[in-house]
């Protein structure tokens, strides 16, 4: 058995998760409130990163970043998530890092002319490509840590 040590002064929210499910949250430098809506935020991250498929090991396949995303996206502008052609869903409000870029990545906001949304470099939006070229290119993807502040 490790025992890992904590600074709850270093942290301002701690979340434990053991093997049997079960949780802890502390937050010991941040109300309560604050800290619910930065879960909320990880839950949307977490959602919008699975698969479109069940999180069963036998019935998950490979995921492969180069996998098309599909004819026919659609976008639900209110809540910034796009749904690729695959059925999965894309939550355009947070930030994202490709493995193969030293940067963070953000929806510029535009759609390219099929549809996809176009991703750019968070601090230079004059480097942009659409999502699909993006993972293909330098993927694969992953909802930042941090996300969107």
């Amino acid at each position: 058995m490790r025992i890992r040590l904590i600074d709850y002064d270093e942290q301002a929210l701690v979340v434990t998760v053991d093997r049997d499910g079960v949780t802890m949250v502390a937050a010991p430098r941040m109300c309560d409130s604050a800290a619910a809506e930065v879960l909320r935020r990880i839950a949307d991250q977490l959602d919008a990163g699975h698969p479109p498929y069940p999180c069963t090991p036998a019935a998950a396949p490979e995921h492969d970043h180069v996998e098309p995303l599909g004819q026919g996206g659609a976008l639900d502008a209110d809540r910034r998530v796009w749904t690729d052609g695959t059925g999965h869903a894309w939550d355009l409000s947070g930030r994202w890092t490709a493995a193969e870029t030293p940067g963070e990545w953000e929806w510029s906001g535009l759609l390219d002319g099929r549809g996809t949304p176009v991703m750019a470099v968070v601090g230079s939006p004059e480097v942009h490509e659409s999502l699909d070229v993006l993972r293909v290119l330098y993927g694969p993807i992953a909802p930042s840590a941090g996300g969107r502040s």
